[in-house]
């Protein structure tokens, strides 16, 4: 998955929309004959860097001929002190910009920082780690970019992807058997169909309609290990429900396909981040000093 500016422009106009409204009233004051500035964005912390070129939009759009020089790229693992990006633009334009430009990144590195830690955790087997739809309404794309970034995979971006047949539909249909009939003579013959099951049985009435993924949904581990053992591949699996980090190893270790994570989109830490004009401030050097000292 990659982004253009095409993809992220509106999404960039909305946050300096919200952020600029009638006027800078403080940096507007002060700018005077709007001097050229040098700033550096850097990290305070140690992470998985994900957004430059949100933060890039965000400056170009107040400052077309802004100069920006790339010190590290999106997928790069930073720790404190780290320079992102230096830039070379009007001092208007650092004052406008500060707070959505690092918001984007510092919220997607977030994400990536998190999904690392998590496909770190389970690289000794063959699992494949993925995000799920939690998350912000509208910036779906975004978070999900974030995922791949961080070495994790994309499930499903909408309702239109695939067929994925959940327990309400299942209590609409009546049954699991019920809604794979309708779904077999009604859809699209292309599309693989995945059901979320929450007991062996079932996984079992699964099964016998010949579907292609089943979901283990919220099963604690033995009850996955005997799921495991009654799918015996016949069908994909997929293990999804309250998943963290402290539960992911043994789960990736039982053989399951897939392990779909909420966790990665919808409880996330920014990463931290600042823009500091000319030099870095002395107390974020200071931060930054005891964050070194304890890693």
């Amino acid at each position: 998955m990659k982004l253009n500016r095409f993809m992220i422009r509106p999404l960039v106009e909305q946050g300096l929309r919200e952020e600029i409204s009638s006027g800078d009233t403080t940096g507007g004051f002060l700018v005077g004959d709007d001097p050229v500035q040098t700033a550096n964005i850097y990290a305070k912390a140690s992470g998985v860097v994900c957004g430059m070129l949100f933060t890039d939009e965000t400056i170009r759009q107040i400052e077309p001929e802004a100069h920006i020089e790339y010190l590290v790229q999106d997928g790069d693992a930073v720790g404190p002190g780290t320079v992102l990006m230096r830039v070379r633009a009007r001092a208007s334009t650092f004052f406008i910009i500060e707070r959505s430009g690092l918001d984007w990144l510092q919220q997607m590195s977030g994400v990536a920082t998190k999904t690392r830690r998590y496909a770190d955790l389970v690289k000794h087997t063959k699992v494949r780690i993925t995000d799920t739809r939690k998350g912000w309404p509208g910036l779906r794309m975004v978070q999900k970019y974030a995922v791949r970034v961080g070495g994790a995979h994309n499930h499903i971006f909408n309702l239109a992807n695939c067929i994925l047949v959940k327990d309400n539909h299942i209590k609409i249909a009546g049954s699991i058997t019920e809604a794979i009939r309708i779904l077999r003579a009604s859809a699209q013959h292309t599309f693989k169909i995945e059901v979320e099951c929450e007991s062996l049985d079932m996984v079992k009435e699964a099964l016998d309609c010949g579907v292609e993924i089943i979901m283990f949904d919220n099963m604690d581990l033995d009850e996955m290990k005997d799921a495991m053992k009654v799918v015996n591949r016949r069908a994909m699996v997929e293990a999804s429900g309250g998943i963290n980090e402290q539960t992911i190893v043994p789960i990736a270790e039982i053989g399951v396909d897939i392990i779909s994570i909420g966790d990665l989109t919808h409880t996330v830490k920014a990463l931290d981040i600042s823009l500091d004009v000319r030099d870095i401030k002395p107390s974020a050097n200071r931060a930054i000093d005891r964050m070194k000292a304890t890693a």
